[in-house]
């Protein structure tokens, strides 16, 4: 895909390879010719309407996947088996089946691929910083999280009035290509420029925004599944712009001995919730600028120090290819990896189903399956 992730990553990677950085854009994919013909021109890159096409080609050795995210898995999973290494943007996979998650990641596994989603956030040094803190004990036993992500104003993927005339459907757009495995539906604007707001294609803030909140908190904490989801929140104020999913929204996670994990997003008000991590002896703050700190609890006593943590690397697109392409040489698991993945859509595909129906969600970690209570 060569709209907004798809066509930022393209550049970087093309000002990357400038600079000396072993890579080098080949081919581009897109189902509308006016964003094909301008990244292949951008990047000096053959073009393909069909990305089964360009899994064909021997000159391509991993694909970018930025397409909506009801093609995730497929198009992951196609390239794995045709050999491909994958850079996927998040969500790894799409909301509705948690099947896919896990199919992901066998094949991945099987076929011996690298694959990296792209919560670039994750690429920040604090991340792992805050992880040798907590795993080392610093916080005490681990008892809460949270994290937010709230934002106001006009977001055009969020609106479903959003259109470009140019975008002629039959004549220079292949929309069934770009349904794909989702349900057939006549052409809408609003359905393609905005897909995150309409549950056929996306799990709108949820799969949108906390994948990048969630994936460092399961990192730096040693998480895995979850045990318990609950969600809650409503589509209270966006009416006009013509879509499905809540404009905020509200998500608890409980893991299985500890810790309970909040999130909560929201496109109507950008007050933030702090992020940070609770524990039984101190409190890890993370700081809006870079960097965190561990603030003692009183009644853990001296013996608990306080810490102010220097950031040593912020978090960048640039750092999280690099992240990547270094694992393709050496055949690593990138920092997000597909198995860190699945334990994020684990909790989002819960957070959403429980949004939708009003009920909570809990999970087998032995059978790997989900049990609505």
């Amino acid at each position: 895909g060569q709209g907004g992730m798809g066509s930022a990553h393209r550049r970087k990677l093309v000002q990357m390879a400038k600079m000396g950085e072993p890579v080098r854009v080949v081919a581009v994919c897109d189902v509308w010719e006016k964003r094909l013909d301008l990244a292949a021109k951008e990047a000096g890159a053959k073009p393909y309407k069909d990305y089964r096409r360009l899994l064909e080609d021997k000159d391509v050795d991993a694909v970018l996947i930025a397409t909506p995210d009801h093609w995730h898995a497929r198009i992951t999973i196609d390239a794995a088996e045709a050999g491909k290494d994958i850079y996927c943007e998040k969500p790894m996979t799409y909301w509705k089946d948690l099947g896919d998650a896990k199919r992901v990641v066998q094949t991945v596994e099987r076929h011996g691929r690298v694959m990296q989603v792209g919560t670039n956030g994750l690429s920040d040094s604090i991340w792992w910083q805050a992880r040798e803190r907590v795993q080392a004990g610093a916080l005490g036993k681990l008892i809460h999280a949270q994290a937010s992500d709230m934002r106001n104003g006009p977001i055009g993927v969020y609106d479903a009035r959003t259109n470009d005339p140019d975008a002629k459907p039959g004549e220079n757009l292949d929309w069934n290509m770009w349904l794909g495995p989702a349900p057939k539906r006549p052409w809408q604007p609003g359905r393609f420029f905005a897909f995150r707001i309409f549950w056929d294609y996306s799990g709108g803030i949820t799969t949108d925004f906390f994948p990048h909140l969630l994936t460092p908190l399961i990192c730096v904490m040693g998480l895995k599944f979850p045990k318990r989801v609950a969600s809650t929140g409503g589509l209270y104020c966006l009416h006009e712009r013509g879509g499905e999913v809540p404009d905020i929204i509200n998500v608890t996670i409980e893991y299985p001995e500890g810790p309970s994990v909040l999130l909560v997003g929201s496109v109507t008000n950008d007050t933030t919730l702090p992020g940070l991590i609770r524990g039984s002896k101190a409190t890890l703050k993370f700081r809006e600028g870079g960097g965190a700190v561990i603030e003692p609890q009183a009644s853990a006593g001296k013996d608990v120090k306080g810490e102010e943590i220097v950031r040593e690397r912020p978090g960048s697109l640039d750092e999280h290819w690099r992240d990547f392409l270094g694992c393709i040489k050496s055949r690593k698991k990138p920092r997000s990896n597909e198995v860190i993945g699945y334990y994020v859509m684990t909790a989002l595909h819960m957070a959403v189903s429980s949004y939708r129906d009003g009920r909570g969600r809990e999970f087998d970690a032995e059978k790997e399956r989900v049990r609505i209570l």
